[in-house]
């Protein structure tokens, strides 16, 4: 049973805030011994929406506190590479897919781990690969992607594809759906997980606790009851835990260097999210956060952003910014 996008549907607008798939859209256009890497070739935006802002299509460092060229984002593929999107903007994808690319290019191997897919999904991926090598199409068939909830497979495939070509371990890191529900009981209720047994990430500090827990508030359009705010907070750490757990797991059993992880920015940032449960796991290992973010018509400081992900500062290494993929709004669906 997949969880279905109808409650959380807003969240794609959050790049991952509690990671629920968002439905589908028509219409879409479909290491050791690293060499040096080639040039990159120009990106050509299929999104529409402000692409003549004027900070489409340029990299913020965040340390540096300065825009970067590629070439340095390039450079700093190593250890974790968290590539954080929003789910239905389409050249994130493609964005991710260019980087995964580049990593291949110059000689590294990572796997390659998913939010998209369960922890249940992992022996079905094996399944796949053996009996249909490299064929992304029957990878989306076995984890019945049509069902899933998420964006159309078009906009994932090149990035599996990539990874099945190169034999890269693909790592399937969502929370597995058994525990999904679960987390989603009541504190008492059968079915609710032993405390003892949940894996909630590091923990929070209390302003990271109150920034998450606003976060999710403003996903769901000032929706979500108090009463529910709680399993959702549990259930956002989980997932984070969930995720730096399979990649630390992935990246020691095949004995890899590097590991990327595709997941919604919600996820991948450095000071809360499944950054924060990898730093304090696997601190010996290299970290890189790169959100790829939609720009608004109002804003042209790339510090102005920060807000967006409720945070003082923004909680990345680079921040990419990108047209916008709609003008639909999420909140919409709360009005019936």
């Amino acid at each position: 049973m997949r969880l279905g996008p109808l409650v959380f549907l807003v969240l794609a607008r959050f790049g991952g805030v509690a990671c629920t798939p968002v439905a589908a859209q028509p219409g879409r256009p479909a290491a050791t011994n690293v060499r040096a890497a080639p040039s990159a070739t120009p990106f050509v935006w299929t999104t529409r929406l402000d692409r003549d802002h004027a900070l489409v299509g340029r990299i913020w460092g965040v340390r540096e506190g300065r825009f970067v060229e590629e070439a340095q984002v390039r450079a700093a593929l190593h250890g974790y590479v968290l590539l954080g999107e929003k789910h239905d903007n389409p050249d994130h994808h493609a964005l991710q897919a260019r980087l995964l690319r580049a990593m291949v290019e110059v000689g590294q191997t990572p796997a390659v781990a998913f939010e998209m897919f369960d922890g249940d999904d992992q022996p079905a991926i094996e399944a796949s690969r053996r009996d249909h090598p490299r064929d992304a199409a029957s990878l989306a068939v076995a984890v019945s992607w049509e069902k899933s909830g998420w964006p159309p497979w078009t906009d994932y495939a090149p990035i599996a594809q990539l990874a099945l070509d190169a034999d890269l371990p693909i790592v399937a890191t969502g929370l597995a759906r058994s525990r999904m529900r679960a987390l989603m009981q009541p504190p008492g209720d059968a079915g609710a997980p032993a405390t003892e047994t949940l894996d909630e990430g590091t923990p929070l500090t209390a302003e990271q606790d109150a920034s998450l827990r606003e976060e999710l508030r403003e996903s769901h359009c000032g929706h979500l009851p108090d009463s529910r705010l709680g399993a959702m907070l549990r259930f956002q750490r989980a997932r984070d835990a969930a995720m730096a757990n399979a990649l630390i797991g992935a990246t020691n059993a095949a004995r890899k260097v590097d590991a990327v992880l595709i997941a919604g920015t919600g996820h991948t940032r450095r000071d809360r999210g499944a950054g924060r449960d990898l730093l304090a796991r696997d601190p010996k290992r290299p970290l890189v956060s790169i959100a790829f973010a939609e720009v608004q018509a109002d804003k042209a400081d790339p510090l102005a952003y920060a807000s967006r992900w409720n945070a003082s500062s923004l909680p990345f290494d680079f921040v990419w910014f990108t047209p916008r993929a709609t003008d639909e709004d999420p909140c919409a669906a709360f009005a019936h």
